[in-house]
């Protein structure tokens, strides 16, 4: 890789060429990101291979920022770190990394790093809260983590990373989706304990019902209401029988939870704290000093 650098010339087509050794016309107007990253990986040396949240893409999971369409999203490359190759990551050069061979792999003609890498690179890379959602999605299509962190100890920048042991603690194949994802990492960070995903209650008819987050000891729980499901007057009214439902026959104080949480968390946060308070939790006096302080810095944060 010493040496190698690609560069883009956009055209009056709504095209890109891009500028390099044996390089060739690749359109962009509504090419998708695995479409672009195959056509690039048929221009790159071996050695450099798709990574990160692009090969994330391409395995089927989608961990691009909130809002980002996949068209406006840049094709992430990573190449292996030699004696000679500078780490210096830029948008035209690919990022040099510890990268064994075994950590590559072949995938509808596009060369990209496994599952469990690109998971491990995600919880590495990634926002803390985007980390987290990537590396739930990764851990409910069956990488283990036991496997991510024996990955990490044999990788210089991984071994040993605070940061990323964190991070793969908080991962729960229990997440059913980003938000709820979002909302674990939220309630951890502002002191309350670790939540159970999926929580089993008996529904009507013996059916089970599953709390997306909470704490059963105490019957608190949390459920993230995303657009896609939880949208329109019939979904609204099935919500809304299930937890009158869980509060009436089976006591539970369930916390609805919108995509407001993502901007606005303090008034779910207040909420969840004042429930678990009504039944029972006794924190000791630093945590409730530091749920305290840490929603008093989220009121005060620009909406």
């Amino acid at each position: 890789m010493d040496g190698f650098t690609l560069t883009w010339k956009r055209t009056g087509a709504h095209s890109i060429i891009p500028i390099g050794p044996d390089a060739y016309f690749v359109p962009v107007k509504g090419a998708g990101l695995a479409a672009r990253a195959a056509a690039l990986s048929s221009l790159l040396p071996p050695e450099v291979v798709i990574a990160r949240r692009t090969a994330a893409w391409i395995w089927g999971l989608d961990v691009l920022p909130p809002g980002v369409n996949e068209l406006d999203w840049d094709v992430e490359l990573i190449a292996p770190r030699t004696s000679e190759t500078p780490p210096a990551p830029s948008p035209i050069t690919p990022d040099s990394v510890e990268l064994p061979p075994e950590h590559v792999v072949k995938e509808s003609d596009v060369r990209l790093t496994c599952p469990a890498r690109t998971a491990l690179d995600c919880a590495r890379w990634l926002p803390r809260y985007e980390a987290v959602a990537a590396l739930d999605q990764f851990l409910r299509r069956d990488v283990d983590v036991a496997e991510l962190t024996a990955m990490a100890r044999r990788l210089r920048g991984y071994r040993g990373n605070k940061r990323l042991r964190q991070r793969l603690r908080l991962g729960d194949r229990g997440a059913a989706s980003p938000g709820e994802s979002w909302v674990r990492v939220a309630v951890v960070d502002t002191g309350f304990p670790l939540p159970e995903t999926q929580i089993p209650v008996q529904g009507p008819q013996g059916h089970s019902l599953y709390i997306d987050l909470g704490y059963r000891e105490f019957r608190v729980g949390l459920e993230y209401d995303g657009e896609r499901h939880h949208t329109g007057r019939e979904a609204r009214n099935h919500d809304a029988r299930r937890r009158d439902w869980l509060a009436k026959e089976m006591g539970w104080d369930v916390i609805p939870v919108t995509k407001n949480f993502l901007t606005r968390p303090a008034p779910y946060l207040g909420a969840l704290l004042t429930a678990l308070l009504q039944r029972g939790w006794q924190p000791d006096n630093a945590t409730m000093e530091h749920i305290a302080a840490r929603l008093a810095r989220l009121e005060r944060r620009p909406h």
